[in-house]
């Protein structure tokens, strides 16, 4: 008899270099932004209903942490409704999803082709750019240096604080539990001496107890910054730039970490091509969620 494998959630679609070509990615934190999560039903013989803005990462997260039989349900609408079965008669909802909506919704969610995709913040409160930086903005801003200016203690000083942060996250969001692994997005130029995510990936790695694979994710050729590349062109400036040992993440559930999430196209064209080299699984995690998806290019938030 053939041997059946359950694979638990976070499960990891299939997807392709065009889908990441034409994505449009969306992005929510619900604390700030859908601030209504929780549906009374309007008779008994309905149950509760937990709506959430799309079902890419949070019907993964919710699988993975929440102990509550739920029925998800796609809507025409985009979005993900999980009806909370057997809560009808209740006069609340189940503890289990408020105390999952209260954990997930202070951290900004993607709407991409990762099993999980969330960044610890907005650059700016709310994800609105004519308000003030957050904290998470401004450690990340004091923690990279630009152009060729070196890293110093200051530097890494905050980089530190930034990892902190992380493991924070990685604590209470147990959907990442599973990764074995660590890995950094490679910088776009490969001589750097200093690169913030590969130091976030190394201590985050070292303190969260996971294999650190950083180095078989390298960039092979210099590539210039995607940041001002428009939308449909930005793929084409990553392909062929990164390179992934062969053999190395067969069967691994890759935590894939960067500082900062702009489009997420070179965040899902790594996943995409650490999936190709074998990986089961890419989870992401960036600091910092930029207010657009296309800062300096026409683009929708």
């Amino acid at each position: 008899m053939p041997i059946i494998r359950f694979d638990p959630p976070p499960i990891q679609d299939d997807f392709g270099e065009d889908d990441v070509r034409s994505m449009d990615v969306g992005r929510r934190q619900l604390r700030t932004e859908w601030p209504r999560t929780l549906y009374k039903p309007d008779s008994p013989d309905k149950d509760w209903c937990l709506i959430l803005p799309f079902p890419n990462t949070y019907q993964n997260a919710f699988f993975s942490m929440c102990d509550v039989d739920a029925h998800a349900h796609h809507a025409s609408t985009g979005k993900l409704c999980l009806f909370l079965r057997g809560s009808g008669r209740d006069e609340e909802p189940p503890t289990e999803a408020t105390k999952w909506v209260d954990t997930v919704g202070k951290y900004v969610a993607m709407k991409d082709f990762l099993a999980l995709s969330f960044a610890l913040d907005y650059e700016r409160k709310q994800g609105d750019p004519n308000r003030s930086q957050i904290k998470i903005g401004t450690l990340r801003a004091r923690a990279k240096p630009y152009g060729s200016q070196a890293a110093t203690k200051q530097t890494t000083a905050a980089a530190d604080q930034l990892v902190e942060h992380c493991l924070v996250f990685l604590e209470v969001m147990s959907c990442y539990e599973s990764a074995d692994c660590v890995v950094s997005m490679p910088p776009s130029d490969p001589a750097k001496s200093y690169s913030l995510p590969r130091y976030l990936a190394a201590r985050i790695a070292e303190k969260w107890k996971r294999e650190d694979l950083t180095e078989n994710v390298r960039t092979v050729t210099s590539r210039t910054s995607i940041k001002g590349v428009r939308l449909a062109k930005k793929l084409d400036t990553l392909l062929g730039s990164i390179k992934v040992t062969k053999n190395t993440f067969d069967g691994k559930r890759v935590l894939l970490i960067d500082d900062l999430y702009q489009s997420g196209i070179s965040m899902n064209y790594c996943a995409l091509l650490l999936l190709k080299a074998g990986a089961r699984k890419v989870f992401g995690l960036a600091c910092e969620k930029t207010c657009r998806n296309d800062d300096n290019v026409s683009g929708r938030i």
